[in-house]
């Protein structure tokens, strides 16, 4: 349910967790419940959106010397 989904969210990003972030997500995969095909075509969706926006960073950690 979405309340528990929320509730994850909120454990899982602690402070990080800003509700208005997810919103759009969360009714877009609630919406398609039950329908696979709807809620892939939501997520592929919600992944073009993300790799779009400006201001992403996506860091990598230094590998380990030997």
């Amino acid at each position: 349910s979405l309340p528990l989904v929320e509730t994850a969210l909120q454990e899982h990003l602690g402070s990080r967790y800003v509700a208005s972030d997810w919103s759009l997500a969360l009714k877009m995969v609630m919406d398609a419940e039950g329908d696979a095909e709807k809620a892939s075509e939501a997520v592929e969706k919600l992944a073009s959106a993300a790799c779009q926006r400006s201001g992403l960073v996506v860091k990598l950690q230094k590998p380990p010397q030997l």
